[in-house]
């Protein structure tokens, strides 16, 4: 499989929630028995506060990555979520976001909780121990600069913030400085 680098800029977008904001998909896995992606990957901007759209069967994980504040009330219960901070927690309860201080732009995991999982990592990037990225892993860039190092190293690409290198077989790795989201799927047995 090809390893690709998918520019945040060049995605499209689409309005989600009842125009709360705007949503890029970054990368979807395989369909499950209910025929929608058993698992997705994307980056929203929440525009104002209201409820999240809820996904029956789904679970979230949730990754403030510019703003200053979220604060997400999960069934009742208050998270107040900071920048690059992950919060996992079930896509089908009621999700009420709120905005102290403006616009926040989040990235999101939803896996189908029955047939797949997910695991997101914020990893300060090094030029000396890159991350590496195998099959169903996926490295967003956050905060800083970063370099993508594709084909065994024969080739190299810049990255921009929120752009997203998709692993695979041959290990791409990720030099820079800063911060990036390693987020890996995985099928459940």
């Amino acid at each position: 499989m090809p390893v690709s680098v998918l520019s945040f800029a060049a995605l499209p977008s689409r309005s989600w929630g009842s125009n709360s904001g705007r949503a890029k998909d970054l990368a979807t896995g395989p369909a499950s028995p209910s025929g929608t992606p058993g698992w997705r990957l994307s980056a929203a901007t929440i525009e104002k506060s209201g409820p999240f759209t809820s996904f029956e069967g789904t679970d979230r994980i949730t990754v403030p990555v510019e703003g200053e504040l979220l604060l997400l009330n999960v069934d009742g219960a208050e998270h107040a979520m900071e920048r690059l901070r992950p919060l996992r927690y079930p896509g089908d309860v009621p999700v009420q976001a709120s905005l102290p201080t403006g616009e926040v732009t989040v990235l999101n995991t939803f896996v189908d909780r029955n047939s797949y999982g997910a695991a997101v990592m914020v990893v300060e990037l090094s030029k000396k121990n890159p991350p590496s990225l195998g099959p169903d892993q996926f490295l967003v860039l956050l905060q800083g600069s970063a370099k993508a190092v594709l084909d065994g190293g024969s080739r190299t690409e810049d990255l921009e913030l929120l752009d997203t290198v998709a692993g695979g077989e041959d290990r791409p790795q990720v030099l820079g400085r800063g911060f990036a989201a390693v987020v890996s799927f995985y099928p459940l047995d």
